[in-house]
């Protein structure tokens, strides 16, 4: 990869480090940053705070402009823009209103979409500006309200649970169900509903002592094809929704489709908390033609791609910025500018001003004082 980028960069020298391509590759992110977003047309924001890593947040706010958005596909990164990398211990509703009041300035900002995390909804509404809620979040909200008290699925999840650790090291360990994660859960537990499915599907070719240890997936069938059906029907609303965007011609095809399939149950519940929810656009639809971006899966593949990166460290640093060059494409001319303007310094002065020390360093630095004393 080293020498890779020497030839591309046409260098006449020996072949440079690790940590020189790392310097490059900041440094053009660094330099994507910084260049004013276009002030013509309206955009789309689409915010939202990853986990903690380390003892900090990661608050990211991507931009779409909306002149540009064709509504014929998924937004990929490509479509997007980095407006904002904030770093803190926590963030407050007053703090990213703060930000957000900052970024209108430089921006005609049409509307913005996210989770309903509280901080961002009440920074949001601080701002004034137009919320759209992410539309997968709000679906595994409303099965979570259908089902997340409901006996049993919390029976259904312990056995599972069960079988995952029991069953590691057992003959059948290659049948063991996929693990939900502790935290939103209702955010992935479509991949253990095709798992069922497919156990189901598979059932005469399974040993007898496997089906008895899995009797229970029959015990619990009512419930679970009702989590099929949601599980199909989610997945033919976000064909539409991911794809074409909100409007009146969009939801009502999805209403169409929730009014065949969800009639009984849990998911009739969902059906009609779904349904009540979408009441709240009427407002902002009466235009004729009216379209919004309702999906943030593209700031998850952002997250998910920077965790990946810094997989192993405990703190966020200067890396944050790579991430403003992903999806773009990026000619000699622009590398070169971003070579030659932006200086080690400027990363410095921004990783100082943006970013907090590290556990290890704070150790280091708790321990030196020590050894300091001792040798005075």
């Amino acid at each position: 990869m080293v020498a890779g980028c020497a030839l591309l960069f046409d260098i006449d020298c020996r072949k440079p480090s690790a940590s020189t391509i790392r310097n490059w590759v900041i440094k053009s992110g660094y330099y994507e940053y910084i260049q004013p977003p276009a002030r013509e047309g309206k955009w789309c924001i689409i915010i939202d705070e990853s986990v903690s890593i380390g003892r900090e947040r990661l608050l990211l706010i991507l931009g779409v402009p909306l002149k540009d958005w064709t509504a014929n596909k998924p937004l990929s990164q490509k479509d997007t823009r980095v407006l904002f990398i904030g770093i803190k211990e926590s963030w407050k509703a007053d703090a990213i209103a703060k930000e957000l009041d900052v970024l209108s300035k430089k921006i005609s900002i049409g509307y913005c979409v996210s989770d309903k995390g509280n901080s961002i909804v009440a920074a949001v509404k601080k701002a004034g500006l137009i919320h759209v809620n992410d539309c997968s979040h709000e679906w595994a909200n409303f099965m979570e309200c259908c089902y997340g008290d409901n006996e049993m699925f919390k029976v259904l999840m312990g056995k599972l649970a069960m079988i995952r650790k029991t069953g590691f090291l057992s003959s059948y360990s290659h049948l063991i169900p996929p693990q939900l994660r502790s935290k939103a859960r209702f955010m992935n537990v479509f991949p253990l509903i095709e798992w069922i499915e497919r156990i189901w599907d598979n059932w005469d070719l399974l040993a007898e002592p496997v089906k008895e240890k899995l009797s229970f997936l029959n015990d619990c069938k009512n419930h679970i094809e009702e989590w099929i059906v949601l599980k199909g029907v989610i997945g033919e609303m976000s064909t539409i929704l991911k794809t074409k965007g909100m409007s009146r011609s969009t939801l009502d095809s999805c209403k169409k489709i929730l009014n065949e399939k969800c009639t009984y149950g849990g998911t009739k519940e969902f059906n009609e908390m779904l349904q009540a929810s979408w009441n709240r656009y009427d407002s902002i639809l009466k235009k004729k033609n009216s379209k919004f971006i309702c999906c943030s899966d593209i700031i998850e593949s952002y997250f998910g791609k920077f965790k990946q990166k810094i997989k192993g460290t405990d703190s966020i640093t200067e890396t944050v910025l790579t991430m403003c060059t992903w999806g773009k494409e990026i000619n000699m001319e622009e590398i070169e500018k971003a070579l030659e303007s932006v200086k080690l310094k400027d990363i410095k002065a921004w990783k100082e001003k943006n970013t907090t020390m590290s556990y290890l360093k704070i150790r280091r630095l708790f321990f030196a004082q020590n050894c300091s004393k001792k040798a005075a």
